[in-house]
């Protein structure tokens, strides 16, 4: 049986996922040591960019040439923020963080170069590319999800838990599937030079989802 094109890009980036996983954001915060302050950069950053992401899927369905395919598009528009947008307003309440300030956040360096590869993808590239650039973001936070359950210190801290268990819900896995079945399918109907730009935008967006993790645990900074 032929190997679906979105099992042959997880193979492709897998000693870099795995450097994601061994993080020491996901260690500490696996182990529920993870400075809140750090939690706290990380949620505003995010927020930011699940925003960029949601604006990202709007351009897909801008794109798409059928009425199924956006409606497709749309469905994931609207899960993209009742599944993660709004679960992080909710952990920012918790955590201290006003309504205004976790919207009017500024991006990191690091944040504003993973959002404008995404973006750039959005609007010069084909629907494919636009979903492979955004699916290691999905799929990702899937499988930390996963590797996090037994995890007994991220039971001893309430917040964490709670973030990490939206990753683990039916919901979250299904959209996720959901995600990959495009993949695949839009790349089997494309030519061997789109499939190839899927794999490069696919395999960028998995170096930016490692550099995401460090830039939150360093809480960076513009220098000036």
């Amino acid at each position: 049986m032929r190997r679906r094109f979105c099992d042959s890009l997880r193979k492709e980036v897998d000693l870099l996922w795995e450097r994601i996983f061994t993080h020491p954001f996901l260690i500490d915060l696996g182990e529920g040591q993870l400075p809140l302050d750090v939690f706290r950069f990380y949620v505003k950053q995010d927020y930011v960019y699940l925003l960029e992401f949601s604006r990202c899927l709007g351009i897909a369905a801008a794109k798409a040439e059928d009425r199924e395919t956006m409606r497709t598009f749309a469905s994931l528009l609207d899960a993209s923020f009742t599944v993660e947008v709004e679960m992080l307003e909710r952990l920012g309440q918790k955590i201290g963080i006003a309504a205004d300030e976790l919207r009017t956040s500024e991006p990191a360096p690091t944040n504003v170069a993973y959002t404008r590869h995404l973006l750039s993808v959005a609007y010069a590239g084909t629907v494919g590319e636009i979903m492979a650039a955004m699916l290691p973001c999905m799929w990702s936070y899937q499988e930390i999800g996963e590797r996090l359950l037994d995890q007994s210190g991220l039971t001893r801290n309430p917040i964490y838990s709670e973030w990490c268990a939206t990753y683990r819900t039916q919901e979250y896995m299904d959209l996720v599937s959901w995600y990959r079945r495009l993949v695949d399918d839009l790349a089997s109907e494309s030519g061997s030079l789109v499939r190839k730009k899927m794999r490069t935008h696919f395999v960028l967006s998995s170096r930016y989802e490692y550099l995401f993790w460090d830039m939150a645990y360093r809480k960076e900074a513009w220098p000036l």
